[in-house]
């Protein structure tokens, strides 16, 4: 068995670095490797640090308390109401966050890879089915509802404390006319993408319908095999269709926003989930306040969108993150910590 993209990926930039890296023990496994160069090495679990604390890393996925954290700080973060596995869907502030923004979204709070969210909500009916399927699939069985936030959404990737890329994510969207089926199965031909079972470098994945599609389609009412009906879209979470560098355009104000948000949660390596209007990301966070918010902290970052865009520059974050993991000389020092 081979490693994976991500994997993959870093091997190339230890060999890039003069460095190597190597499988941990003689039976292979792809969440650990060794990295060497000289007489430094360091293990890693995939785009995790040897640096991170499982303090730092159970708190960034705990999205509703980090948001809490970092809104107390200042930062953008946008509202939720977080439900127990006790609450009613229908409560009076959920109604209430459904009647003042129209569309809500529904997603685990302690979710990965935008497995269980449900966005454009509009009725209660939807959001009962979205919160029960979010909620089998929390740790918890919590689920955060907030609001639907219109734009694109923009992934700034920090390493050691540093923001070191920024790219635009558009997701898929199945629309009204063909089926869901035959809508992924025309994605999937997009040659850009490749297959779990023989990773490639490639910029994207397929799409696995049986994986996860099918009950993210039931949430809408829908099916993989019915046509779409008129005035329906929905978004595929967790999935890409077009990726797209925006290091150079990003204002540096919102750099400094993804800095912070890791330094406080004290995650030396992450991806942050910004969504606002793509024109926001260009003015600074004072000038775009109430458009565009800090969603989420991820601890085990999608470096890859950066290192194979679909469009625009690649970035080498691959190779920061093997320097930083080294502590080669110039790389930025650790310091994750939970900052109180």
């Amino acid at each position: 068995m081979g490693w994976s993209r991500t994997n993959q990926l870093i091997a190339r930039a230890a060999a890039a670095l003069g460095g190597r890296a190597e499988p941990l023990v003689a039976e292979h496994t792809d969440y650990f490797m060794r990295l060497v160069l000289g007489e430094r090495a360091a293990i890693v679990s995939k785009t995790r640090s040897p640096f991170l604390t499982q303090v730092a890393q159970g708190l960034a996925n705990n999205k509703h308390t980090s948001r809490a954290l970092l809104r107390a700080r200042g930062l953008p973060c946008v509202e939720d109401v977080l439900l127990d596995e006790d609450d009613d869907a229908g409560g009076p502030a959920v109604r209430a966050l459904l009647r003042r923004c129209g569309r809500v979204v529904v997603k685990p709070n302690w979710g990965n890879r935008g497995v269980g969210v449900a966005t454009d909500v509009r009725d209660l009916a939807t959001l009962a089915r979205a919160r029960a399927r979010a909620q089998a699939l929390d740790l918890d069985e919590e689920v955060l509802v907030e609001p639907y936030v219109a734009g694109t959404n923009l992934r700034v990737s920090v390493i050691g404390g540093q923001a070191i890329a920024a790219a635009e994510v558009q997701r898929p969207r199945l629309v009204a006319g063909a089926s869901a089926a035959a809508q992924v199965a025309a994605l999937n031909r997009d040659p850009r993408r490749g297959s779990w079972k023989n990773p490639r470098l490639c910029p994207m994945d397929q799409i696995e319908p049986d994986e996860d599609l099918a009950g993210h389609l039931e949430v809408y009412g829908l099916s993989l095999e019915a046509a779409v009906p008129a005035g329906v879209e929905v978004e595929v979470t967790g999935e890409e269709v077009e990726v797209i560098d925006r290091t150079d355009e990003v204002d540096a104000g919102w750099l400094r926003v993804a800095e912070a948000a890791c330094g406080w949660l004290g995650v030396d390596v992450g991806g942050v989930d910004l969504r606002g209007p793509s024109d926001a990301f260009l003015r600074a966070p004072e000038a775009a306040a109430g458009t565009a918010f800090l969603l989420e902290v991820n601890v085990l970052p999608a470096l890859h969108l950066h290192a194979l865009p679909t469009r625009g520059q690649p970035r080498p974050v691959f190779e920061a993150f093997v320097a930083y993991c080294l502590q080669l000389p110039g790389a930025p020092r650790p310091c994750a910590q939970v900052r109180v």
